[in-house]
This record gives structure tokens, C-alpha cells and sequence, in this order.
């Protein structure tokens, strides 16, 4: 071979080695490149997670801060009466009267009973944040459960002048969950709905089977709730505005948000209407037990 030929070759040669590293650098520039975006990109949405993650944490700090304050406000205050009502009877104020003796000692049970009232709906709201999954539950027949129903709520009607109209099913099915949690939801709406009446009003109740759910409707004529506060009605504390300035109707509005957790804690809903001044419409379903299971 001429050296010429030699030249030419090595020179040919060498031009496809450049050309071909050429292309694997631009490959490798090209894969670079996408690397470089995709952790941008993941940068970016790690970013926005732990943003997202600092404000729930934000948000969850303040809403236990609310929580306790509530809390700490709604002992305080029947504690701190109980308080004075017992140093009113040891410092000698009532001596010789008994009558009033008796009257103080009754408001100190009062107080001393929504506090342990309380205490249990706390309790059970914890129960429910915190172990839903784990609710002891058994089939029970939903007639047998309002025998008591009807019976603590129409005295509690008649103390406040409200006339309840009972309209059941003759045959009501029956339901597979945690009975006294249910009988809690029951009491409460229709306890909310005697509640929240005028005197002379009627509140009715129905219950009765809505394709395969148990349905138990409450409508009363009312207080009523303010469309702006609809949205708002399950959180925990909320009370609307129009029930803060009465103080027969008092309370620190934990019901219906204890309500909403152990509806959907059993697989149930619950839907509320109301319009101010002219009454709320309360509808709750609980799934019925299907006759193969039973």
C-alpha cells in the first residue's frame, strides 16, 4: 500500500471516530439535558409537596390550639361555678335555708353533668378520629332502639312545649352497627330539632325504609340555620350565630360533628336544608343488614 493511500485512510478514519464521538456527545448532552429537566421538575414538585405539607402543619397546629382553647373554655366555665356555688354553702351564706341549699346544689349537678357530657362526647370523637375501623358492632333491630328514643325526647318536648310527631314504619329493618353510637345520632338530631323551636311548634319524625337504607327524617319549624353558615355546620365548635345570643340554647357545638363522624363511620349519610326563621330539615340513612347476611 502507497503511503498516499495510508494518509488518506487514516485521515477518512479519523473523521468517522470524530463523527461518531460527535454523536455520542450529542446523545449524551440530549440525555443530560432530560435528566436535568426531570429533576427540575422533581425539585419542583417536592417543593410544592413540602409547601403543601408546612401549611396542613400550619393549619393542624392551629386547629389543635383551637381545640384546646374551646376545650379549656367549656370546662372552665361550669367548673369554676360549681366552684363558687360550694364555697357559697361551706362559708355559711345558706345556713338555716335549706330550700336553698337544695337549689344551689341542683345547679352544681347540672353543671357538674354537662361536663361529664362533655367529656364523653370528647371521648368518643377521639374514638372515632382515631379508630373508626375498630367500632364494636352487631345487628340490632331499630324499632326495639326508639322504644327509649321516643320516650326520653317527648319528656324532653313536653318541658320545652314542643309537640313531636312520631311516624314509624311498621316494620323498621335492621341495622348492623354500634347501637349506642346510632342511638346518639338519632337523640341529637331530634334533641337539635326540639332545641331550636319555638314554643307551641311541632317537630315531626319519620322513619322508614328507603330502598336499602334506613332512613330517619326530622323536620322542625325553627330557628333555622343562615346560608352562609351551612357549609359549616359539621365542624367541630361551630355554632351559627343566631343560636350564640340565647342562652336556653347554649351549647359548644360539638353534636353535629360528632353526628357527621359516626355517619360516615358506619357507612351512612346525612343531609341537612334549613332556612332562617322558618326551620331545618335533617335526613340521615344508615345501610340495613341484607337478609342473606342474617
Amino acid at each position: 500500500m502507497k503511503s498516499d493511500d495510508c494518509k488518506v485512510m487514516d485521515s477518512e478514519c479519523h473523521l468517522n471516530r470524530i463523527e461518531k464521538w460527535h454523536s455520542n456527545f450529542e446523545s449524551e448532552i440530549l440525555l443530560m439535558i432530560k435528566t436535568l429537566k426531570r429533576l427540575k421538575s422533581s425539585s419542583i414538585e417536592a417543593t410544592e409537596e413540602c409547601s403543601r405539607h408546612y401549611k396542613n402543619t400550619i393549619e393542624l397546629t392551629k386547629a389543635k390550639s383551637n381545640f384546646t382553647f374551646e376545650v379549656s373554655h367549656e370546662l372552665k366555665a361550669p367548673l369554676a361555678s360549681v366552684y363558687n356555688i360550694i364555697n357559697v354553702i361551706l362559708d355559711g351564706y345558706l345556713d338555716g335555708d335549706v330550700n336553698k341549699q337544695r337549689e344551689y346544689l341542683y345547679r352544681a349537678k347540672l353543671k357538674i353533668k354537662s361536663i361529664i357530657e362533655l367529656l364523653n362526647d370528647l371521648l368518643v370523637f377521639s374514638r372515632l378520629e382515631e379508630r373508626a375501623n375498630e367500632l364494636e358492632k352487631e345487628e340490632f333491630d331499630v324499632t326495639e332502639l326508639f322504644a327509649s328514643i321516643i320516650e326520653e325526647m317527648t319528656v324532653y318536648a313536653d318541658s320545652r312545649n314542643i309537640r313531636i310527631n312520631w311516624d314509624f314504619c311498621s316494620e323498621c329493618p335492621h341495622i348492623y352497627g354500634n347501637s349506642e353510637l346510632i342511638r346518639r345520632v338519632f337523640t341529637n338530631i331530634i334533641h337539635n330539632a326540639v332545641k331550636y323551636s319555638e314554643n307551641d311548634n311541632t317537630v315531626e319524625v319519620t322513619g322508614k325504609t328507603d330502598e336499602d337504607r334506613f332512613l330517619l327524617r326530622v323536620e322542625d319549624h325553627g330557628i333555622g340555620i343562615k346560608e352562609e353558615e351551612m357549609q359549616k355546620i359539621f365542624d367541630i365548635f361551630f355554632r351559627g350565630e343566631n343560636t350564640k345570643r340565647d342562652p336556653e340554647r347554649e351549647g359548644i357545638g360539638l353534636g353535629l360533628s360528632l353526628v357527621r363522624r359516626i355517619v360516615d363511620a358506619h357507612g351512612g349519610c346525612i343531609k341537612v336544608s334549613s332556612e332562617l326563621h322558618k326551620g331545618t330539615t335533617v335526613e340521615v340513612r344508615f345501610p340495613e343488614c341484607q337478609k342473606e347476611d342474617r
